[in-house]
């Protein structure tokens, strides 16, 4: 019975120490198992994130590439991907800010040279606290259009991002017919003028992925991160350790 018990905790650090691919407030939306792979272009260097890691706000300033050949999706698509902010309002059902909207993405490795822009790139740019910027990945349905009411949001000109603002995001994902969404991830910016602590990222140059720093804010919250799993994942070994030798 101890044992048992202590497994079941066990099993319960191990599930407490993986992030989730949302942000808690997009978590309605719906929440993949799988991680939506994307890179950040900096200079010759690829920069790629985990869920939940910080990034400086100069690293995401150009729209993000996915690469979706190596997720064992189960299609080869189309597949839409859409960004947004949830953090900037928050409101339940969450009404987000929208940074883009790209569709026709396939599992080719060269999927994006026949990608379609829909809403072109906005750059994380919080005026205060910490957002999530959240990416999801849907099955694109065939014939996909942006019903009226939303085109104003997808539009670039003048008035952007201003008419990014406010999307229902719930209501728009009904209405285009999107459904669930097959992959997330998303990361974190902190504004200037706010006191937080961010993660290192991954630095992925030529195929080949190495351990970097995205900026000189981004250190203490990925080491704090990594301690925090191996105080759950040391925790729950002790405890099953302690049940094996009471039985």
């Amino acid at each position: 019975m101890r044992l048992a018990l202590a497994l079941s905790v066990f099993a319960a650090a191990v599930t407490a120490s993986s992030a989730s691919t949302v942000p808690p407030e997009l978590a309605v939306i719906g929440e993949p198992s799988t991680v939506l792979n994307l890179t950040y272009s900096v200079g010759s260097t690829e920069v790629s994130f985990k869920p939940g890691e910080f990034l400086n706000a100069t690293i995401s300033k150009d729209a993000p590439q996915p690469h979706l050949h190596d997720m064992g999706l189960s299609s080869t698509g189309p597949y839409l991907m859409l960004m947004v902010d949830p953090d900037w309002n928050n409101t339940s059902p969450p009404s987000v800010i929208l940074h883009t909207v790209v569709a026709n993405l396939t599992t080719n490795v060269n999927s994006t040279s026949k990608a379609k822009v829909i809403a072109t790139y906005l750059g994380p740019e919080p005026k205060s606290g910490t957002h999530n910027y959240t990416l999801f990945l849907f099955n694109q349905p065939s014939n996909f259009t942006i019903p009226p009411r939303y085109q104003s949001f997808v539009e670039t000109n003048d008035q952007t991002p201003l008419n990014r603002l406010n999307l229902p995001l719930e209501t728009f994902i009904n209405q285009t017919g999107l459904g669930a969404p097959v992959a997330a991830n998303y990361f974190r910016v902190t504004a200037t003028n706010s006191t937080s602590t961010s993660t290192s990222t991954n630095t992925t140059t030529s195929g080949t992925t190495t351990s970097a720093t995205a900026s000189s804010t981004s250190s203490g919250a990925a080491i704090k991160g990594a301690n925090s799993q191996k105080y759950y994942l040391a925790s729950a070994l002790a405890l099953v350790g302690a049940a094996i030798i009471a039985v």
